[in-house]
């Protein structure tokens, strides 16, 4: 069997020995709670309520918590759509401004190009004409070489 030991007076097991332990604590308990609902003035104390009463308001209490919840994320995520919405035209704004911009300024270079070959071409047209190149003629006595040395001779 188990131990025996004297608790207040008495041989009593282990086991008796705990339950006793766990006995007191719970009247401790009991008349801590009754002092202290004593204490406030009846008015003041909360009507009682069974259990079914008071998990129906408990229920009720969950469900408007959840409604209230949902309402929450549903209000996030409209609020989340509109900024995607509004980052969306941002960018698509940006996107159009960026097309016009480069737009002109291929529209630019093309002028410039343009106001370019018709410079060139001007200033080709103020040119003096050349005349075909004349062929330089010797003179008679020159006009037969026997060699490259015998011009080189006549030259120099």
């Amino acid at each position: 069997m188990g131990r025996t030991y004297v608790v207040l007076g008495e041989w009593c097991s282990v086991n008796d020995a705990k339950q006793e332990a766990r006995r007191t604590l719970r009247t401790e308990r009991v008349s801590i709670s009754r002092a202290l609902r004593l204490s406030v003035p009846p008015e003041a104390r909360p009507a009682p309520v069974n259990r079914r009463d008071w998990l129906r308001q408990r229920k009720e209490q969950l469900q408007a918590a959840r409604a209230a919840a949902k309402q929450r994320r549903d209000l996030l995520k409209a609020e989340i759509m509109s900024a995607v919405q509004e980052v969306a035209r941002e960018e698509r704004t940006a996107a159009r401004l960026e097309a016009e911009r480069l737009r002109a300024e291929a529209k630019t270079a093309r002028t410039y190009a343009q106001e370019d070959a018709r410079a060139a071409a001007k200033f080709e047209r103020g040119q003096p004409t050349r005349s075909a190149s004349k062929r330089k003629t010797l003179a008679n006595e020159k006009r037969k070489l026997v060699s490259y040395a015998h011009l080189l001779r006549m030259r120099g």
